[in-house]
């Protein structure tokens, strides 16, 4: 399975958004290359040179990913405040639910390729 970013290329490029630590990076780039694989229906997968467009998009769903997976507390919620004095805490509602964040992951994938062809569902 090709991979659409290299560590290299996300910290060259990523700027300030980095987030993910080196040894993590590369099961994060996968999973963000699977869920652009599957919505561009493997059409990068064909090309001799992955694009630039590309390239940032899997650093951008890579870091959502990681992001979305790093704020979850041990009960898998995604924690938004925790008060230490009184052991109170508070969940992200919006953000619990997978269907949330596949739709962040589309709107990520979305902005970067629409405009390429690659996410074209004709023939």
């Amino acid at each position: 399975m090709v991979t659409y970013a290299s560590y290299e290329y996300y910290t060259k490029y990523a700027g300030k958004t980095k987030k993910i630590p080196e040894e993590d990076f590369e099961y994060w780039s996968n999973r963000a290359s699977s869920e652009i694989r599957h919505l561009t229906f493997g059409r990068i997968d064909l090309l001799s040179d992955i694009p630039y467009c590309v390239q940032m998009c899997c650093c951008e769903v890579a870091n959502k990913l990681y992001q979305h997976e790093s704020t979850k507390d041990e009960s898998g919620k995604i924690l938004q405040s925790y008060s230490n004095d009184g052991e109170s805490g508070t969940y992200l509602v919006s953000e619990l639910t997978e269907s949330a964040l596949e739709k962040e992951i589309y709107k990520i994938i979305y902005r970067h390729l629409s405009l390429t062809g690659l996410m074209y569902a004709g023939v």
